[in-house]
């Protein structure tokens, strides 16, 4: 197990096309495999050049996988981790995106990708449980992400770049949800190897709804992002460890801006003021993934933020 920090050395402007549709794509090559991106907005645009960037942990912990392991991506937007995982992993993917637009451009990345036979999408809500409600958006357009499933989390108006959203004024779209564990119990979904929640808000519900399979022993790694803003969502750093799975500190500090310290940590964290994405593990053998590529990271943002250390 071992990974050094990537970088993106070029994109390529493509168009794809097949039978059944034309689109524009972004293409890049890593390690010999092509990974192909449907090129709907700028902000499509961006998620592939920040491919590398913006999450400098997930893409190591991702190739950790084994062909043939199990990945679920609840919260999975238009699938650049969904896609990144299955092409350079071979593992089998269940993909989670309850808006109606970033779940068609998902399924495009699919397409495009040739993955069909590895990925499968599902537009639902992934919560603590099964309902038929309404999915709060942030903005009407793909790529776009913090939407709330059943209820408002935004305590404030937000900002899309250049696009704005009123926090009394979301669009709303019909959905429906369910939980990890009854899709697990099912067999809709086997016994998954990894998990990544990334939903912008309501985190605490999807893992309420995923308890009895965190606590399967066969599960490896988790990776919740965690905003700290709620405690609701703070608290499931406790309800994990309780649970004996374990985290890295040398994972946390690994920031896009800097190398944070475990001062900086607890304060952002006793300020509760953004978050991190927690990489959950029980294998030692990931404290020292995440100890070595700290050892070699160089924050991508730092420059151009003028942040120095």
């Amino acid at each position: 197990m071992g990974g050094t920090q990537r970088h993106l050395e070029r994109v390529d402007r493509i168009s794809f096309e097949s039978d059944f549709f034309t689109c524009p794509c972004l293409q890049i090559v890593v390690d010999g495999n092509t990974l192909r991106y449907v090129e709907s907005n700028r902000l499509a645009h961006k998620r592939v050049h920040s491919l590398f960037e913006k999450e400098p942990t997930t893409n190591p912990w991702i190739e950790t996988f084994q062909p043939g392991e199990t990945f679920v991506d609840i919260g999975a937007n238009v699938g650049m981790y969904s896609i990144y995982a299955a092409a350079m992993t071979g593992c089998r993917v269940f993909a989670f995106e309850p808006e109606s637009l970033n779940y068609a451009e998902l399924n495009k990345n699919i397409f495009v990708n040739g993955l069909h036979h590895r990925v499968s999408a599902f537009c639902l809500a992934m919560s603590d449980e099964e309902k038929i409600d309404y999915l709060n958006l942030g903005c009407f357009g793909e790529a776009y992400s913090h939407h709330d499933f059943a209820e408002n989390t935004w305590t404030e108006d937000k900002w899309f770049g250049d696009k704005f959203t009123s926090k009394d004024a979301r669009l709303r779209q019909g959905c429906m949800s369910s939980t990890l564990d009854i899709l697990v119990e099912r067999g809709v979904v086997p016994r998954p190897d990894h998990v990544k929640i990334d939903v912008d808000g309501i985190e605490y519900r999807v893992f309420g709804g995923a308890c009895k399979t965190f606590a399967d022993p066969a599960v490896k790694t988790v990776l919740i992002e965690v905003n700290f803003s709620d405690s609701r969502n703070d608290a499931i750093i406790q309800a994990m460890t309780d649970m004996g799975w374990k985290v890295s500190t040398s994972q946390l500090r690994t920031n896009r801006k800097k190398i944070l310290s475990e001062s900086d940590i607890d304060v952002i964290r006793r300020k509760r003021r953004g978050g991190f994405n927690y990489i959950f593990f029980r294998d030692d053998r990931y404290e020292e993934l995440f100890s070595q590529y700290l050892l070699g990271f160089n924050p991508p943002w730092a420059a151009k933020l003028g942040v120095s250390g």
